[in-house]
């Protein structure tokens, strides 16, 4: 159970008055007790500022320590009753070694001890020292790793994000983009003989489009909401919706079919998968697919997706010359190995191109 810090400083003003009333005692004791007053300052003077140590632990250590300096150095306190002072130096000096500097702390002390006449028995000065300054140097020290821990994991999944999101977004444009161009040139070239073919292209053009803004609109939410969260309710844009997943390669294979590429989909029936791992492999698909387009078209493809979650896709079609290689084939490799999956892709022997990829069906859960 962990108490906040209001029940910490609660404790501590409940637990400052039995000090006092220690030190009072140890102060009284013979062999030349102090008036009733003084003997009551000097007892304030050492416990009460425990009760303000964790709001100001400076000067609730340097208050105590003045005090138990003055208490031993005038002999007040006698050897067998220091135990009572030690008590009420040993929580401010935890919390000022927790909140600053130990080495000075650990030094003033001493110093103030050494000057005094009587500081009682050594081992039990060095307990007195030794024991808080250490617990409260090695509490702080293992707060500040775990908050540079923390900032180092929130740092990792910020540039994790990003690159999803750049991923995503990699995927959306180029896929529509390639989609948009064949289109254009298609309705060029029959612009003059067949005006008809020119409004269908143009018609799906526009339909592709509009999905890449829709789709783009779904993957940039996360950096205009909360936590990552997608937008909700009336605020929400159209756009918002769920990640696309295997169910909807059908309109993968539809806009190829439009460029050019008859695709042939083989899919096996999947146990449910994890979010991540299903839209990274719909990724996956549409990403091959669109290779096939930009470097491939007009030709036929096949996507097969296999129990164990293994994505072949094959290209019959010669790759065209003059392309540049893109950063298509380096995508899927990186969606592969954030799942430690398996991946291979490279021209066939009888011609064509072929691209496989497995993920574990474990993975992203």
């Amino acid at each position: 159970m962990i108490l906040s810090r209001q029940r910490l400083i609660a404790a501590d003003a409940v637990f400052a008055p039995a000090l006092v009333f220690a030190a009072h005692l140890a102060v009284r004791e013979p062999p030349s007790p102090e008036p009733v007053v003084a003997s009551w300052a000097l007892a304030v003077a050492m416990g009460g500022p425990v009760a303000v140590r964790r709001v100001y632990p400076l000067s609730a250590f340097s208050v105590v320590l003045a005090a138990v300096v003055v208490a031993f150095a005038t002999g007040t306190v006698p050897d067998y009753a220091s135990p009572a002072p030690y008590a009420c130096l040993a929580p401010v000096l935890y919390t000022a070694v927790l909140g600053g500097r130990w080495e000075p702390l650990a030094a003033s002390a001493a110093a103030g001890l050494l000057v005094a006449r009587d500081v009682g028995p050594w081992p039990l000065v060095l307990l007195a020292l030794a024991a808080p300054g250490g617990i409260g140097f090695y509490v702080r020290e293992r707060r500040a790793f775990a908050e540079r821990t923390a900032l180092q994991l929130a740092e990792r999944a910020v540039s994790e994000e990003r690159l999803r999101i750049a991923r995503e977004m990699h995927d959306i444009v180029a896929h529509s983009l390639s989609v948009i161009t064949v289109k254009a040139a298609i309705a060029g070239h029959v612009a003059a003989v067949r005006p008809q073919g020119t409004q269908e292209a143009l018609r799906h053009i526009e339909e592709t489009g509009r999905q890449a803004l829709a789709e783009m609109r779904s993957t940039l939410a996360v950096l205009r909401t909360p936590e990552g969260r997608a937008e909700t309710g009336a605020g929400a844009g159209a756009g918002t919706g769920p990640a696309p997943g295997l169910s909807d390669l059908a309109a993968v294979a539809d806009h190829a079919a439009r460029a050019g590429v008859e695709v042939t989909l083989d899919l096996a029936e999947l146990p449910p998968l994890a979010p991540g791992l299903e839209l990274a492999a719909y990724r996956i698909v549409q990403e091959a697919v669109t290779n096939v387009i930009k470097h491939a078209a007009p030709t036929a493809c096949r996507v097969t997706v296999t129990r164990d979650l293994r994505i072949t896709v094959v290209n019959e079609g010669e790759v065209l010359s003059g392309h540049t290689p893109g950063h298509g084939l380096t995508g899927i490799r990186e969606r592969v190995a954030m799942y430690q999956g398996e991946f291979t892709a490279g021209p066939r022997p009888g011609g064509g191109f072929r691209v496989s990829a497995r993920l574990p069906l474990g993975a992203g859960a």
